[in-house]
């Protein structure tokens, strides 16, 4: 307990309800006088600060001192509480999104602690590289996933029973193209004066089943073409078209009962003015976004 002499002061601050005074090892005791009044400064663990639930002081001097306290106050930066096995929030940056681990902000008091991913679309699990981790006091880690995967959120899982306290979870991910049964343009010129023409196309997309692939033209047959299965894996089939001839175009990718993903950034749809000898504009009308990076 930390005696100030020249006030014979002795301060013992406590924590648990005062059931667990912190030893003098812990305490740093500096004093300053400004004015006739006497500050004095308690540091805990060379600067480091005691994690507790409360803090209570207790002060002693003797009565014939004429020492006075005048105010006391500790100085707390909240921190979270100690938890075990307690799932975070669910993590979203919007849409649906390739999960490729998360950054956390933890400390888990320099013990190895345990833990994955959860998805919440399907509930299921995801590994980690990096766990076990050691958090020593607050740190900050990465951690990648095994297998990336794709979702709408995920939050992070522990059933190990080493207590931690988490500052904060972040996904690492990049955006990803929702899974429907249709995705379907309005009727639109694509940007063409006067008359039109599709040459080809390169779809790229996911499905598990064959999806069908429609243009339908304003002044022209529609053009139906069936698209095969990737197997649930990232594929991109070319498509060589028929003759056409148009002034608006709607397209359409369609699947029924089971969802696909079309990714717009890797579509080419190869299109030029009826009669133009330039060379064929390349767009990109349908589809979600996706992106290519990896920053774990």
């Amino acid at each position: 307990m930390p005696v100030i002499p020249d006030l014979s002061l002795t301060i013992t601050p406590s924590t648990a309800l005062y059931t667990a005074p912190v030893n003098d090892a812990q305490i740093n005791a500096y004093e300053s006088v400004q004015e006739g009044r006497h500050a004095v400064v308690l540091d805990f663990n060379q600067g480091g600060g005691l994690y507790s639930r409360d803090l209570g002081t207790i002060f002693e001097w003797p009565a014939q001192s004429g020492t006075i306290l005048y105010v006391w106050q500790p100085s707390i930066i909240p921190m979270p509480e100690g938890t075990y096995g307690r799932a975070t929030d669910w993590l979203d940056s919007g849409g649906a999104k390739f999960i490729q681990g998360v950054i956390i902000e933890a400390d888990s008091f320099n013990v190895a602690k345990n833990f994955v991913l959860q998805d919440a679309d399907t509930l299921a699990f995801h590994a980690l590289n990096e766990v076990p981790a050691n958090f020593n006091q607050q740190s900050v880690k990465a951690f990648s996933c095994v297998t990336p995967f794709v979702a709408h959120s995920a939050r992070v899982i522990s059933t190990d029973g080493v207590e931690w306290r988490v500052w904060s979870t972040k996904l690492v991910s990049q955006p990803w193209p929702e899974l429907c049964f249709n995705w379907q343009t309005e009727m639109t010129s694509l940007g063409m004066i006067g008359w039109g023409h599709v040459r080809e196309l390169n779809v790229p997309y996911v499905s598990t089943s064959p999806i069908t692939l429609n243009l339908t033209f304003d002044a022209w047959p529609t053009i139906t073409i069936t698209l095969p299965s990737t197997g649930g894996l990232q594929a991109k089939t070319k498509v060589t078209l028929p003759a056409n001839k148009f002034k608006l175009i709607a397209l359409q990718t369609l699947s029924g009962g089971v969802g696909h993903r079309i990714f717009a950034d890797d579509l080419q749809l190869k299109i030029k003015s009826w009669g133009s000898t330039e060379a064929y504009q390349i767009l990109r009308p349908w589809g979600g976004q996706s992106r290519t990076g990896a920053t774990v």
